[in-house]
Protein backbone atom coordinates (compact mmCIF):
# COMPACT_ATOMS: atom_id res chain seq x y z
CA UNK A 1 0.00 0.00 0.00
CA UNK A 2 1.59 3.25 -1.11
CA UNK A 3 0.73 6.79 -2.07
CA UNK A 4 -1.75 9.07 -0.38
CA UNK A 5 -5.00 8.10 -2.07
CA UNK A 6 -8.11 9.31 -0.22
CA UNK A 7 -9.48 5.90 0.71
CA UNK A 8 -13.18 6.44 1.37
CA UNK A 9 -15.47 3.68 2.57
CA UNK A 10 -18.72 3.64 0.52
CA UNK A 11 -20.67 2.57 3.58
CA UNK A 12 -24.18 2.97 2.17
CA UNK A 13 -23.36 0.72 -0.76
CA UNK A 14 -21.51 -1.77 1.41
CA UNK A 15 -24.39 -1.89 3.89
CA UNK A 16 -26.70 -3.20 1.17
CA UNK A 17 -24.11 -5.77 0.13
CA UNK A 18 -23.61 -6.90 3.73
CA UNK A 19 -27.34 -7.36 4.20
CA UNK A 20 -27.55 -9.62 1.15
CA UNK A 21 -24.32 -11.51 1.85
CA UNK A 22 -25.32 -12.24 5.43
CA UNK A 23 -28.43 -14.06 4.21
CA UNK A 24 -26.25 -16.35 2.10
CA UNK A 25 -23.00 -16.70 4.06
CA UNK A 26 -23.80 -16.22 7.75
CA UNK A 27 -25.17 -18.60 10.32
CA UNK A 28 -26.05 -17.39 13.81
CA UNK A 29 -24.14 -14.16 13.13
CA UNK A 30 -26.57 -13.10 10.37
CA UNK A 31 -28.00 -10.13 12.26
CA UNK A 32 -24.59 -8.96 13.43
CA UNK A 33 -23.05 -8.77 9.97
CA UNK A 34 -26.21 -7.86 8.09
CA UNK A 35 -27.17 -4.97 10.37
CA UNK A 36 -23.89 -3.59 11.68
CA UNK A 37 -23.16 -1.28 8.70
CA UNK A 38 -26.64 0.23 9.10
CA UNK A 39 -26.07 0.68 12.82
CA UNK A 40 -22.81 2.46 11.99
CA UNK A 41 -24.63 4.70 9.54
CA UNK A 42 -27.06 5.67 12.33
CA UNK A 43 -24.21 6.79 14.58
CA UNK A 44 -22.04 9.87 14.61
CA UNK A 45 -18.40 8.82 14.38
CA UNK A 46 -15.44 11.03 15.20
CA UNK A 47 -13.19 11.95 12.29
CA UNK A 48 -10.02 11.36 14.28
CA UNK A 49 -9.66 8.87 17.09
CA UNK A 50 -7.09 7.78 19.63
CA UNK A 51 -6.86 4.51 17.73
CA UNK A 52 -5.88 6.33 14.55
CA UNK A 53 -3.28 8.32 16.44
CA UNK A 54 -1.77 5.15 17.90
CA UNK A 55 -1.68 3.37 14.54
CA UNK A 56 -0.14 6.37 12.82
CA UNK A 57 2.63 6.47 15.40
CA UNK A 58 3.35 2.74 14.95
CA UNK A 59 3.43 3.03 11.16
CA UNK A 60 5.75 6.03 11.38
CA UNK A 61 8.06 3.87 13.53
CA UNK A 62 8.23 1.15 10.89
CA UNK A 63 5.53 -1.30 11.99
CA UNK A 64 4.11 -2.84 8.83
CA UNK A 65 2.41 -6.22 9.26
CA UNK A 66 -1.09 -5.81 10.71
CA UNK A 67 -3.65 -8.40 11.77
CA UNK A 68 -7.27 -7.35 12.20
CA UNK A 69 -8.42 -10.03 14.66
CA UNK A 70 -12.17 -9.97 14.16
CA UNK A 71 -13.90 -7.71 11.65
CA UNK A 72 -17.63 -7.01 11.69
CA UNK A 73 -17.49 -5.21 8.34
CA UNK A 74 -15.05 -2.99 6.39
CA UNK A 75 -14.69 -0.28 9.04
CA UNK A 76 -11.39 -1.42 10.56
CA UNK A 77 -9.90 -2.17 7.16
CA UNK A 78 -10.79 1.35 6.02
CA UNK A 79 -9.25 2.89 9.11
CA UNK A 80 -5.95 1.03 8.70
CA UNK A 81 -5.74 1.66 4.95
CA UNK A 82 -6.41 5.36 5.48
CA UNK A 83 -3.89 5.78 8.29
CA UNK A 84 -1.31 3.51 6.64
CA UNK A 85 -1.34 5.18 3.23
CA UNK A 86 2.26 5.73 2.16
CA UNK A 87 3.69 3.18 4.60
CA UNK A 88 3.44 -0.08 2.59
CA UNK A 89 1.33 -1.67 5.31
CA UNK A 90 0.56 -5.39 4.90
CA UNK A 91 -2.96 -6.17 6.14
CA UNK A 92 -4.47 -9.51 7.12
CA UNK A 93 -8.15 -9.68 8.07
CA UNK A 94 -9.22 -12.64 10.18
CA UNK A 95 -12.76 -13.63 11.07
CA UNK A 96 -14.70 -16.82 11.67
CA UNK A 97 -17.45 -15.70 9.26
CA UNK A 98 -17.27 -15.41 5.47
CA UNK A 99 -19.36 -12.23 5.21
CA UNK A 100 -16.94 -9.58 6.57
CA UNK A 101 -14.05 -11.27 4.75
CA UNK A 102 -15.89 -11.07 1.44
CA UNK A 103 -16.79 -7.42 2.07
CA UNK A 104 -13.15 -6.60 2.82
CA UNK A 105 -11.95 -8.37 -0.33
CA UNK A 106 -14.46 -6.47 -2.46
CA UNK A 107 -13.48 -3.11 -1.01
CA UNK A 108 -9.75 -3.82 -1.33
CA UNK A 109 -10.32 -4.73 -4.97
CA UNK A 110 -12.07 -1.40 -5.57
CA UNK A 111 -9.04 0.34 -4.10
CA UNK A 112 -6.62 -1.83 -6.12
CA UNK A 113 -5.04 -3.03 -2.89
CA UNK A 114 -3.79 -6.48 -1.95
CA UNK A 115 -4.88 -7.84 1.42
CA UNK A 116 -4.95 -11.31 2.95
CA UNK A 117 -8.10 -12.76 4.48
CA UNK A 118 -8.25 -15.77 6.78
CA UNK A 119 -11.39 -17.57 7.91
CA UNK A 120 -10.38 -18.91 11.28
CA UNK A 121 -11.38 -19.19 14.93
CA UNK A 122 -9.05 -17.14 17.15
CA UNK A 123 -9.19 -19.95 19.71
CA UNK A 124 -7.37 -22.16 17.19
CA UNK A 125 -4.90 -19.55 15.89
CA UNK A 126 -1.47 -21.15 15.48
CA UNK A 127 0.67 -18.47 13.83
CA UNK A 128 4.09 -17.71 15.29
CA UNK A 129 5.69 -14.24 15.30
CA UNK A 130 3.90 -13.08 12.15
CA UNK A 131 2.59 -9.58 12.91
CA UNK A 132 3.92 -6.23 14.12
CA UNK A 133 0.46 -5.04 15.16
CA UNK A 134 -2.59 -7.04 16.20
CA UNK A 135 -5.83 -5.06 16.46
CA UNK A 136 -8.68 -6.51 18.53
CA UNK A 137 -11.60 -4.08 18.43
CA UNK A 138 -14.50 -5.17 20.64
CA UNK A 139 -14.00 -8.84 19.78
CA UNK A 140 -12.98 -10.05 23.23
CA UNK A 141 -16.44 -9.76 24.78
CA UNK A 142 -17.86 -11.94 21.99
CA UNK A 143 -15.54 -14.75 23.04
CA UNK A 144 -16.73 -17.11 25.79
CA UNK A 145 -15.22 -16.18 29.16
CA UNK A 146 -13.44 -19.52 29.52
CA UNK A 147 -11.73 -19.04 26.13
CA UNK A 148 -10.52 -15.47 26.42
CA UNK A 149 -7.21 -16.25 28.11
CA UNK A 150 -6.27 -18.87 25.52
CA UNK A 151 -7.16 -16.51 22.68
CA UNK A 152 -4.91 -13.81 24.14
CA UNK A 153 -2.07 -16.32 24.56
CA UNK A 154 -2.38 -17.32 20.92
CA UNK A 155 -2.41 -13.68 19.82
CA UNK A 156 0.74 -13.06 21.87
CA UNK A 157 2.49 -15.90 20.04
CA UNK A 158 1.40 -14.43 16.69
CA UNK A 159 3.06 -11.07 17.47
CA UNK A 160 6.67 -10.50 16.47
CA UNK A 161 9.27 -9.37 19.06
CA UNK A 162 8.54 -5.76 20.09
CA UNK A 163 5.17 -5.99 18.31
CA UNK A 164 2.06 -4.42 19.78
CA UNK A 165 -1.40 -5.60 20.72
CA UNK A 166 -4.05 -2.89 20.48
CA UNK A 167 -7.13 -4.02 22.36
CA UNK A 168 -10.32 -1.97 22.49
CA UNK A 169 -12.93 -3.11 24.98
CA UNK A 170 -15.96 -1.86 26.88
CA UNK A 171 -16.74 -1.93 30.57
CA UNK A 172 -20.30 -1.71 31.86
CA UNK A 173 -22.82 -3.00 34.35
CA UNK A 174 -24.96 -5.99 33.38
CA UNK A 175 -28.37 -5.14 31.93
CA UNK A 176 -31.15 -5.51 34.49
CA UNK A 177 -34.38 -7.28 33.59
CA UNK A 178 -36.30 -4.03 34.01
CA UNK A 179 -33.96 -2.13 31.69
CA UNK A 180 -34.09 -4.93 29.13
CA UNK A 181 -37.89 -4.72 29.05
CA UNK A 182 -37.71 -0.96 28.58
CA UNK A 183 -35.34 -1.22 25.61
CA UNK A 184 -36.86 -4.27 23.90
CA UNK A 185 -38.99 -2.29 21.45
CA UNK A 186 -37.08 0.97 21.52
CA UNK A 187 -33.74 0.27 19.89
CA UNK A 188 -35.00 -0.65 16.42
CA UNK A 189 -37.24 2.41 16.30
CA UNK A 190 -34.35 4.71 17.19
CA UNK A 191 -31.98 3.27 14.60
CA UNK A 192 -34.64 3.38 11.88
CA UNK A 193 -35.56 6.95 12.78
CA UNK A 194 -31.93 8.01 12.46
CA UNK A 195 -31.53 6.20 9.13
CA UNK A 196 -34.65 7.95 7.84
CA UNK A 197 -33.33 11.31 9.00
CA UNK A 198 -30.11 10.65 7.10
CA UNK A 199 -32.06 9.44 4.05
CA UNK A 200 -30.36 6.03 4.06
CA UNK A 201 -32.16 3.54 1.76
CA UNK A 202 -33.47 0.55 3.71
CA UNK A 203 -32.73 -2.99 2.45
CA UNK A 204 -35.97 -4.52 3.72
CA UNK A 205 -39.41 -3.71 5.12
CA UNK A 206 -39.34 -1.54 8.23
CA UNK A 207 -41.09 -4.13 10.36
CA UNK A 208 -38.57 -6.81 9.37
CA UNK A 209 -35.65 -4.51 10.13
CA UNK A 210 -37.19 -3.38 13.42
CA UNK A 211 -37.60 -6.97 14.61
CA UNK A 212 -34.07 -7.92 13.54
CA UNK A 213 -32.55 -4.82 15.14
CA UNK A 214 -34.35 -5.49 18.42
CA UNK A 215 -33.28 -9.14 18.41
CA UNK A 216 -29.69 -8.10 17.71
CA UNK A 217 -29.79 -5.59 20.53
CA UNK A 218 -31.08 -8.19 22.99
CA UNK A 219 -28.12 -10.42 22.13
CA UNK A 220 -25.74 -7.50 22.57
CA UNK A 221 -27.29 -6.60 25.91
CA UNK A 222 -26.70 -10.14 27.13
CA UNK A 223 -22.97 -9.54 26.65
CA UNK A 224 -22.92 -6.27 28.61
CA UNK A 225 -21.08 -6.55 31.89
CA UNK A 226 -18.45 -8.94 30.47
CA UNK A 227 -15.89 -6.58 32.02
CA UNK A 228 -16.86 -4.47 35.00
CA UNK A 229 -13.67 -2.44 35.09
CA UNK A 230 -10.39 -2.16 33.13
CA UNK A 231 -8.60 -4.23 35.75
CA UNK A 232 -10.51 -7.30 34.54
CA UNK A 233 -8.85 -7.05 31.13
CA UNK A 234 -5.48 -5.97 32.51
CA UNK A 235 -5.32 -9.17 34.59
CA UNK A 236 -6.16 -11.28 31.53
CA UNK A 237 -3.38 -9.62 29.55
CA UNK A 238 -0.89 -10.25 32.33
CA UNK A 239 -1.83 -13.94 32.59
CA UNK A 240 -1.55 -14.26 28.78
CA UNK A 241 2.05 -13.03 28.87
CA UNK A 242 1.66 -9.38 27.93
CA UNK A 243 3.26 -6.33 29.47
CA UNK A 244 0.66 -3.55 29.60
CA UNK A 245 2.04 -0.28 28.26
CA UNK A 246 -1.11 1.82 28.68
CA UNK A 247 -4.85 1.56 29.20
CA UNK A 248 -6.70 4.71 28.26
CA UNK A 249 -10.33 5.78 28.47
CA UNK A 250 -11.41 6.94 25.02
CA UNK A 251 -14.39 9.04 24.01
CA UNK A 252 -16.90 7.66 21.54
CA UNK A 253 -19.36 9.87 19.72
CA UNK A 254 -22.75 8.22 19.28
CA UNK A 255 -26.12 9.36 18.02
CA UNK A 256 -28.19 11.14 20.67
CA UNK A 257 -30.78 8.34 21.13
CA UNK A 258 -28.10 5.94 22.39
CA UNK A 259 -26.48 8.27 24.91
CA UNK A 260 -29.17 7.71 27.55
CA UNK A 261 -28.86 3.93 27.35
CA UNK A 262 -25.06 4.08 27.59
CA UNK A 263 -25.26 6.32 30.64
CA UNK A 264 -27.68 3.94 32.41
CA UNK A 265 -25.23 1.04 32.33
CA UNK A 266 -22.11 3.19 32.89
CA UNK A 267 -20.65 1.94 29.63
CA UNK A 268 -17.12 3.12 28.87
CA UNK A 269 -14.58 2.24 26.20
CA UNK A 270 -10.89 1.70 26.78
CA UNK A 271 -7.87 1.14 24.59
CA UNK A 272 -5.12 -1.08 25.98
CA UNK A 273 -1.68 -1.21 24.39
CA UNK A 274 0.40 -4.25 25.31
CA UNK A 275 3.64 -5.92 24.32
CA UNK A 276 4.40 -9.62 24.58
CA UNK A 277 6.87 -10.66 27.23
CA UNK A 278 9.88 -12.71 26.23
CA UNK A 279 9.10 -16.42 26.40
CA UNK A 280 11.38 -17.04 29.32
CA UNK A 281 9.49 -14.35 31.25
CA UNK A 282 6.04 -15.68 30.40
CA UNK A 283 4.27 -17.51 33.19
Amino acid sequence: MSGNAPYVEPLRELAGEAYQLSDRLCGSCRDLHGLWPYIRLSRAEARESRLQEELRDLFDRGFRRVLIAGSQDTGLLTLIVHVGAGHDVEITVLDICKTPLELCRRLAKQWLLSIATIRHDLFELSMEQRFDVVLVHGTLQFIAADRRLEVLKRLRRAIRPAGQLILLFNTSRPISTEMRQQTDDDYGNKVLAELKRLDVPLPDKEQVLRERLNAHQRRREAREGAFAEPRDVELLLDKAGFNLKSCTLIDVDVAAPMKTFIAKISKRRFMAIAEGRAREQTR
